[in-house]
């Protein structure tokens, strides 16, 4: 149970009282039931305003503006099988600007469903998405709508949209471009994919992504382009310096200096050492056990006394400690 359903009632639906809507063209009801908490209850309202045709088509233009994904989710299959041109344009706007990447999946789907060929320039746009279903999604449309790819620049866009990665080095110079803009998507097996084909297409173009991959958080896709960084024309000697700059992400020592200075023992469990925590916990008993005898302030100096050789020893013991995660 989502929290939806704190705010709609979960009442049962049955196919019963699903099929009563659609038999009485009832769309606005049927939409209503997209943003019902049981999924199969939106399948089903999702599947009768299929077959209520053109008759459905102003209560699901409407829905594009719910704020629930699930509902022009449900509203973009139902949008499908409408041969009219607003269904096409309004699935259209959907691939190029509704937030949620799962929409944008839905609507390029829908649009090769619909059939309408004048939406190819939107779903050729939609293979320069940054979500990889969305892309793909995209590319199966356009396939199913009979397009040709233009030049070299489209067949590689579609090429990465359908993860042919061993077609599209064959393109050549042109598929840098659509390789170089990949190196941005939030799945590190698609940038690792990509350096390698940049790598294989043996261009000079390529260097300047070679060279941003080499500064990837991915320790893979880092090596992906190491390899590739000789194919691209660029010379080895600039390699280290590339890899100096990735991200470091590890243990840094001064946080470390830090904790173990005002809370000793717990730099030591910050580096990983499990009985950091046992430090700090028998320090900080001994202090209070000792405040309470003899009153605080020698227990206060005595503690910083000690923090500040912890300290100490910590700095002159990880101040060499690498911060970078694996090459």
């Amino acid at each position: 149970m989502t929290w939806r359903s704190f705010l709609y009632p979960l009442r049962t639906v049955d196919n019963g009282e699903i099929a009563s809507l659609r038999d009485a063209g009832d769309a606005r009801g049927l939409v209503h039931l997209l943003s019902h908490p049981d999924p199969r209850v939106q399948d089903r309202a999702s599947a009768a305003l299929t077959t209520l045709g053109p008759g459905a088509l102003g209560p699901l233009i409407s829905a594009m503006g719910s704020p629930q994904p699930q509902v022009r989710m449900g509203a973009a299959e139902a949008l499908a099988p409408i041969r009219d041109p607003r269904a096409g344009d309004t699935l259209a706007r959907m691939v190029s600007g509704d937030p949620a990447e799962e929409v944008r999946w839905a609507a390029a789907v829908a649009l090769g469903e619909h059939g309408d060929s004048r939406q190819i320039p939107a779903l050729v746009r939609a293979l320069h998405d940054p979500d990889k279903y969305v892309r793909s999604g995209a590319a199966g449309a356009l396939l199913r709508l009979g397009w040709t790819p233009a030049d070299g620049v489209d067949r590689a866009d579609l090429h990465i949209a359908l993860q042919e990665w061993d077609r599209v080095p064959a393109e050549g110079a042109p598929a840098v471009k659509p390789l170089t803009r990949v190196l941005g998507d939030r799945d590190p097996g698609i940038r690792a994919r990509a350096v390698e084909a940049l790598g294989r297409t043996g261009h000079g173009d390529a260097a300047g992504a070679c060279n941003r991959a080499l500064g990837d958080p991915e320790s893979r896709v880092r090596w992906q382009a190491t390899l590739a960084f000789p194919c691209c024309g660029v010379p080895l000697v600039h390699l280290p310096l590339g890899i100096s700059r990735r991200p470091k992400t590890g243990k840094h020592p001064a946080v470390a200096v830090f904790l173990n200075l005002f809370f000793p023992g717990l730099g030591y469990n910050y580096l990983g050492a499990w009985w950091g925590l046992i430090c700090f916990q028998t320090i900080v008993t001994f202090v209070v056990l000792l405040s309470l005898a003899i009153g605080p302030v020698l227990p206060t100096v005595l503690q910083y006394s000690v923090s500040t050789l912890i300290a100490l020893q910590t700095w002159l013991a990880v101040r060499t400690l690498p911060r970078e995660d694996p090459m």
